[in-house]
């Protein structure tokens, strides 16, 4: 039995294929049976340091001739033999198998990349890509008429596959390669394989797309974003961000672009349909997930932080579309209003993060815009009080509020001119009137209190409005009590409302 160092310096010498070739032709069955022993041997880091110029140049003629034997018999489907279909079906899983081998050997090793460039496999790689396709679509295209090479479809994927994983790998932090990539595959090749029916062959499109466009001054993004067909592969690639795809590299993808300050881009490209939200669910996903190692690692130069620039965008939008809360809170039905509900969201969650977003945190006319907001909502429909449990309806409303609450809170914490903006605007009796004590909407009361906190802290004037109100005696609860809030009535017969006494100096 042949062992497996004997069969690498076979393949190096040209034993199969070339000058030294004992037959004329290539036994692909032999070579096939070989070629999968090497795939695991060549895991090793040992193994990987073996392979030089000569292997790669042999390997390369190995896989031109499996593409011209291919060819050659394919041309006319319908006159292959039993042992031609045979011999095909061996031929391309030796193929899958020499680009396998060939992705193997480049892990984590740079002088295996630039051989593998040097000697021209990379085109002899995007080559196979365009042929098995043209493959692959002329047999499903006959497959009613000649049944037997619907055998062949699901091969050439795995050709496919494994071919755009391998140029992937080259990809890596290389822009002469990815200028090449890019110049061989965009637009139409691209588009075609994003909408392929594999997720495979659609998740390494994308990771090859992250790394040709996933930094700044990449000129591919450039082209990209600017062109009809670049928009449409970025609407593509946030589509496959949804179930039932969910890819993991589509999502890198479409994070790449935020990290590079294109979110505003995208936002355009995909505003008018359903896309935006799945843009926005990345984006939220990725302010709300701290990024890994590995993460931080595969982005390279770009922060792992969403640029800031992006949120001043989205609280303008905002401010731009307020009334769209303002109606949903009231009862008004606004369709476009789901898109600026989720921006809400997302800015409540990135107020909260101070040392990361500065910019955003001290952005004082949103602020002003959401008080005014949360103002209007409150002047147009009044928390409603001492509602029996059996009659309290859910009302939509009170997750709005909550939402300006917590942007507030955020906002106005150890921010003096936040407080006192606040205090100006009205805000804090505003937020005094949904302190209240609702079994039905835990949460709303919950974030008014800590935002009266944050507003009062350090605060003199807020804190004088607590002091001037006249408070009555009314059952309060522990966890009221431990914030130092007390529940009390104004004067007269007005709403209750919860009191906040400020902790004395010790």
């Amino acid at each position: 039995m042949v062992d497996i160092d004997t069969n690498f310096d076979r393949i190096r010498r040209g034993v199969w294929v070339g000058p030294n070739a004992a037959k004329p032709y290539v036994e692909w069955n032999d070579l096939s049976r070989v070629l999968t022993d090497l795939l695991q041997w060549a895991r090793s880091p040992e193994s990987r340091e073996r392979f030089d110029e000569v292997m790669y140049n042999s390997l390369k003629l190995l896989l031109r001739t499996a593409n011209s034997d291919v060819k050659n018999k394919v041309e006319n489907l319908s006159k292959l033999t039993q042992r031609d279909v045979d011999t095909v079906t061996v031929t391309i899983i030796a193929t899958a198998n020499i680009i396998r081998l060939l992705r193997n050997s480049v892990v984590n090793l740079p002088r295996n990349q630039f051989l593998q460039v040097k000697t021209g496999l990379l085109d002899c790689i995007l080559d196979s890509v365009y042929f098995y396709h043209d493959v692959g679509t002329k047999c499903h295209r006959v497959k009613h008429k000649i049944p037997y090479v619907l055998t062949y479809t699901p091969l050439c994927v795995e050709v496919i596959r494994a071919a755009l994983q391998l140029t992937s790998n080259l990809c890596v932090g290389n822009h002469a390669v990815q200028g090449a990539v890019w110049n061989r595959l965009y637009p139409s090749m691209f588009t075609t394989l994003l909408n392929s029916i594999d997720k495979q062959v659609k998740n390494y499109v994308c990771s090859i797309l992250f790394h040709c466009t996933a930094w700044n001054g990449s000129s591919a993004l450039e082209e990209m974003i600017n062109g009809d067909e670049g928009k449409e592969m970025i609407r593509l690639c946030i589509g496959l961000c949804q179930p039932p795809n969910c890819l993991e590299w589509a999502q890198l993808f479409v994070e790449g672009l935020i990290c590079v300050e294109r979110f505003i881009n995208v936002f355009e490209i995909c505003q008018n349909d359903n896309l935006v939200f799945t843009l926005l669910e990345v984006l939220s996903e990725k302010v709300k997930t701290s990024p890994s190692a590995d993460k931080k690692q595969l982005f390279g130069e770009l922060e792992s932080a969403v640029p800031v620039t992006t949120f001043l965008f989205l609280a303008k939008l905002f401010a731009k579309n307020r009334q769209h809360i303002i109606d949903l809170a009231t009862g008004v039905d606004v369709q476009e209003g789901e898109i600026t509900v989720r921006i809400l969201q997302i800015l409540a969650n990135v107020t909260g993060l101070h040392q990361h977003y500065t910019r955003i945190t001290n952005n004082t006319p949103f602020l002003e815009c959401v008080v005014k907001i949360l103002n209007e909502i409150n002047t147009k429909q009044p928390i409603k009080f001492d509602q029996p449990k059996g009659e309290v309806t859910p009302d939509g409303s009170f997750a709005l509020r909550r939402e300006l609450i917590r942007v507030i809170t955020n906002m106005s914490c150890k921010n003096k001119t936040h407080q006192d903006k606040v205090r100006l605007l009205g805000g804090v009796h505003t937020v005094l009137n949904h302190c209240v004590v609702d079994q039905q909407n835990p949460y709303l009361p919950q974030w008014s209190i800590v935002a009266l906190r944050m507003l009062m802290e350090d605060n003199l004037e807020n804190q004088d409005i607590i002091r001037g109100l006249q408070s009555q005696n009314i059952l309060n609860s522990e966890d009221m009590k431990k914030l130092g809030i007390e529940v009390a009535k104004m004067d007269g017969d007005k709403p209750r409302v919860a009191v906040v006494h400020p902790e004395s100096e010790n």
